[in-house]
C-alpha cells in the first residue's frame, strides 16, 4: 500500500507540475527570444505591434486567476504603450492574506496562467480558422502514450495564414514570463505541492484509485498534444524573425 501511494505521489507530481514547468519554461524561453528579435529590429515598440493580443491574454490570465483565488485586484491594465521610465506592457497588481493556504496556492497558478491562457486561445483560434486540425488534435488527446499518433489533415490554405498571424501575436505577446511572474510562481509551488500530495493520498486509499491512472494520463495527454502544438507555433516565429 505504501509502495502504491509513494508511485502514485510521484506521478502526480511529475505530471501535473513536472511536464507542464517543462513546456512553460520552453515556451517561455523561445518567446521571450523572439521578443528581444523584434526589440532589436523595430524597438520596444514593435513588440506591442506584433504580439499585443498575447500581451491582452498574457494579463487577462493573471487577473481571472487572481480573482478565481480570491486575490484583492489594487489595479491593472491589460495593454499599455510602454515609456523608457516604465518598459511594461500592461500589468496586474494583487495582494493576498499570506495566512490563507488557499491564496498563497494561487500564486503559482496566477504566476504561470498566461501559459495555459495563450495555448487554450490558439486552441480556440484554431477551432474556428482550421477547424480539421483542432479536431485532429482532440483526437490526439484521447490517445495513450504510446500510440500517440498525428497526422496532419488537409486545410484551407486560405485560413492557415489567418490562423499563423494571429497565433504569432498571441504567442509573442503572451508566451514570456517575466521574473516578477517566476518570483509570483514560487511562492505558491509549496502550497500546491502539499495539496495534490494530500489529495493523491485520499485518492489512493480509496474506490477513485482505479480510475486514477487513467484520468492522469488523459490529462497529460491534453497538455503534451496542446504545449507540442503551441511549442511548433512558437519555434516557427523564433526562426522567421532571426532570418528577417
Amino acid at each position: 500500500m505504501i509502495n502504491a501511494i509513494l508511485i502514485n505521489i510521484c506521478l502526480v507530481l511529475g505530471l501535473l507540475i513536472g511536464v507542464p514547468f517543462l513546456f512553460i519554461y520552453l515556451l517561455s524561453a523561445i518567446n521571450r527570444d523572439t521578443k528581444q528579435q523584434i526589440a532589436n529590429h523595430f524597438r520596444t515598440a514593435g513588440q506591442l505591434g506584433f504580439g499585443f493580443l498575447g500581451v491582452i491574454i498574457h494579463e487577462a490570465s493573471h487577473l481571472l486567476m487572481a480573482l478565481v483565488f480570491g486575490h484583492h485586484i489594487d489595479q491593472f491594465r491589460l495593454i499599455r504603450i510602454p515609456t523608457s521610465d516604465n518598459p511594461a506592457l500592461g500589468y496586474v497588481h494583487h495582494t493576498w492574506n499570506q495566512r490563507n493556504f488557499y491564496q498563497n496556492m494561487g500564486n503559482l497558478f496566477i504566476g504561470v496562467a498566461p501559459i495555459f491562457g495563450c495555448c487554450l486561445a490558439t486552441l480556440g483560434l484554431a477551432s474556428y480558422t482550421i477547424p480539421e486540425v483542432y479536431q485532429s488534435l482532440i483526437a490526439a488527446t484521447q490517445q495513450s502514450f504510446n500510440q500517440m499518433n498525428f497526422t496532419l489533415p488537409e486545410f484551407s490554405w486560405i485560413s492557415m495564414p489567418v490562423f499563423l498571424i494571429i497565433a504569432a501575436n498571441i504567442c509573442i505577446g503572451g508566451f514570456d514570463l517575466s521574473p516578477a511572474d517566476y518570483e509570483n510562481a514560487s511562492q505558491g509551488i509549496l502550497q500546491a505541492v502539499i495539496f495534490l500530495v494530500g489529495l493523491t493520498i485520499i485518492i489512493s486509499i480509496t474506490p477513485l484509485e482505479a480510475g486514477f491512472s487513467a484520468l492522469l494520463s488523459h490529462f497529460t495527454m491534453i497538455v503534451l498534444v496542446i504545449s507540442l502544438f503551441n511549442l511548433l507555433i512558437s519555434s516557427l516565429m523564433n526562426v522567421i524573425f532571426r532570418i528577417i
